[in-house]
C-alpha cells in the first residue's frame, strides 16, 4: 500500500487520545439495516471527506464536497484538483528517473539523473524528461501506459468526495449460507457484498480486504487451497489441526463444559506494515467467515502500530475479535508468546522479502525461531518473481529444516490492483499476489 494511501486511511479513521496499552472497545462504524434483517458495516466514512466548517449545511455543503466529477477522474497529476496528487506528481519529478535515460546510460554502467519533468498526456504521471524520450519510449506505451491511467483514475476516485458504497460492507454471514472462495467475485457474491457494481469498485475494495479475506480462504473448511490445488501432504496435516480447534468452537456453541475450556485461535502477522494500520473493523471479515472461533490478531514488527499517533497496543474489536500490536521483531518477543500449538497458532508473513539482499540476514533469526514452533507459516509475494525469491532462499537456507505446506501459487484473493514505485514508475506491485506455506520439520521416530 502507497504512503499516500495509508496516510489517507489513517487520517479519516477515528483516533483518540488513549494510555498506552490500555485495552479499549473500538468506536462503533455506522450501521445500516437490510430488508432481510441483516446489518451491514458501513466504511465510507474512512474515504469521504468531510465538508469545510465554514459552509452551511444543505446543497451548498454537499456541492463543495464533490472534487472531482465521477465521469472525468481523469487529470494530469500535477493539475489535478486534489492536493495529494499534485504532490505524488512532485515526489514523482524529485525521486524518480526518466526511463528512456536509464534504458540509454544502462548498457555504460551509468545511472541517469534527469528528472521526469514531461507528464505522460495518456496516464497524467511524470514519466520522462522530454517529449522526445516518451516518444522514443515504446514500452512505455505498450505495456505500462494503461495501467497508470487506472491507477491515476482510481486514486482520484477514492478522493473525489462521492458517497463509496461499496465499502459499506455486509456483517455476520446466515448459517444456511455457504461461501465460496473460488475467486474475488464468487466470495463477494456469497458473502452479500451487493454494492460493488464496477471493476474499479472491485480494486478498491480488494486493496484493503485481501488481507483478511487471505487469512480466512486459508483457514476456512472450504478454503481453495486443497490437495489437489497445491495443498501438501504435510499441508493437510497441519490445516487438519487447526480445522480441529474450529470445529471445536462450533460445537461449544452447544456443549458449555466445551465452552468454557475452548483456547482462542491466535493469527500471528509478521513484519507487519501496512496491514496493521488498516481500520480494525477490516478484520470483522475475518471473523464473520469462523463466526464461532475466539480470534487473537497479533501485529508484530517494528512497523506494527495501528497508526502513526494510536497509543493503544490491544484493541478489542467485538467480542470474538482482538487485535494487539507489538512493535519487535518475533525472535526478540517470542517468550512473551511461547508456548506455541499447531492446533491454535498460525502464522502470516505478507510480501516479507525474505529473498531480498537487504532484509535477508535480518529475516534469518525470525524464520528460525518461526520453524521451532512447528506451527504453519503462510507467506505472500508482490509478483511471480518476489515470491519465487523468496521460496528459493527459504529452500537454500533452511531446505533441510521445513516442510512445505503450500506450493507457490497465484493467490485468488491478491488485490487486484496495482501499485507503482515512485523511483521507478516500471517496477509495479501487486499486494498478496502470490502465496505459499510452510512449516518446521517434523521428524518421524522409527523403530529398528
Amino acid at each position: 500500500m502507497e504512503m499516500g494511501e495509508k496516510e489517507f486511511l489513517q487520517n479519516q479513521w477515528c483516533r483518540g487520545g488513549h494510555s498506552a496499552g490500555s485495552t479499549l472497545l473500538c468506536k462503533r462504524l455506522p450501521t445500516a439495516t437490510l430488508a432481510d434483517g441483516r446489518r451491514t458495516i458501513s466504511l465510507k466514512s474512512l474515504f469521504t471527506p468531510s465538508p469545510p466548517q465554514d459552509v452551511a449545511h444543505g446543497a451548498a455543503s454537499k456541492k463543495q464536497r464533490i472534487l472531482v466529477d465521477s465521469n472525468n477522474l481523469f487529470h494530469q497529476l500535477s493539475k489535478s484538483p486534489i492536493k495529494e496528487m499534485r504532490e505524488k506528481s512532485l515526489l514523482i519529478q524529485d525521486h524518480g528517473s526518466c526511463a528512456t535515460c536509464v534504458d540509454k546510460t544502462a548498457a555504460k554502467g551509468k545511472v541517469a539523473t534527469r528528472e521526469p519533468t514531461f507528464e505522460c498526456p495518456n496516464c497524467g504521471y511524470p514519466t520522462h524528461c522530454s517529449e522526445e524520450h516518451w516518444t522514443q519510449d515504446r514500452s512505455h506505451h505498450e505495456e505500462l501506459c494503461g495501467h497508470l491511467r487506472e491507477a491515476n483514475e482510481d486514486e482520484h476516485d477514492l478522493r473525489s468526495g462521492r458517497t463509496l458504497r461499496e465499502f459499506e460492507f455486509p456483517s455476520a454471514q446466515l448459517a444456511e449460507v455457504v461461501v465460496n472462495f473460488s475467486n474475488w467475485d464468487s466470495f463477494l457474491y456469497t458473502r452479500s457484498f451487493t454494492n460493488i457494481t464496477s471493476d474499479r469498485a472491485m480494486r478498491h475494495v480488494s486493496k484493503v480486504l485481501t488481507y483478511p479475506v487471505t487469512m480466512g480462504a486459508v483457514l476456512h473448511q472450504y478454503s481453495p487451497f486443497a490437495l489437489n490445488a497445491g495443498l501438501t501432504s504435510e499441508g493437510l496435516k497441519s490445516m487438519t489441526a487447526l480445522r480441529t480447534t474450529i470445529k471445536e468452537h462450533d460445537l461449544a456453541r452447544s456443549d458449555k463444559e466445551l465452552a468454557m475450556r475452548q483456547t482462542p485461535l491466535r493469527v500471528f502477522v509478521l513484519g507487519a506494515r501496512a496491514e496493521a494500520m488498516l481500520p480494525p473493523h477490516l478484520y470483522l471479515q475475518l471473523a464473520y467467515l469462523l463466526p464461532n472461533s475466539p480470534i487473537h490478531v497479533c501485529f508484530i514488527g517494528p512497523e506494527a502500530i495501528p497508526s502513526v499517533d494510536e497509543m493503544r497496543s490491544t484493541i478489542v474489536v467485538s467480542s470474538r475479535l482482538v487485535l494487539k500490536y507489538h512493535k519487535s521483531y518475533f525472535h526478540d518477543a517470542i517468550w512473551n508468546f511461547a508456548p506455541f500449538d499447531p492446533f491454535t497458532d498460525v502464522f502470516f508473513m505478507f510480501s516479507p522479502g525474505i529473498g531480498h539482499p537487504k532484509a535477508r540476514d535480518g529475516w534469518l533469526p525470525t524464520v528460525e525461531k518461526l520453524l521451532e514452533t512447528k506451527c504453519a507459516v503462510f507467506a505472500t509475494g508482490f509478483h511471480e518473481q518476489d515470491m519465487q525469491t523468496d521460496v528459493r532462499v527459504l529452500n537454500k537456507d533452511f531446505g533441510d529444516k521445513l516442510d512445505w505446506l503450500l506450493k507457490p501459487q497465484k493467490n485468488p484473493f491478491g488485490s487486484l490492483k496495482r501499485d507503482f514505485g515512485i523511483r521507478n514508475l516500471r517496477e509495479w506491485a501487486i499486494s498478496n499476489w502470490g502465496i505459499y506455506g510452510f512449516r518446521g520439520k517434523r521428524y518421524e521416530v522409527q523403530k529398528k
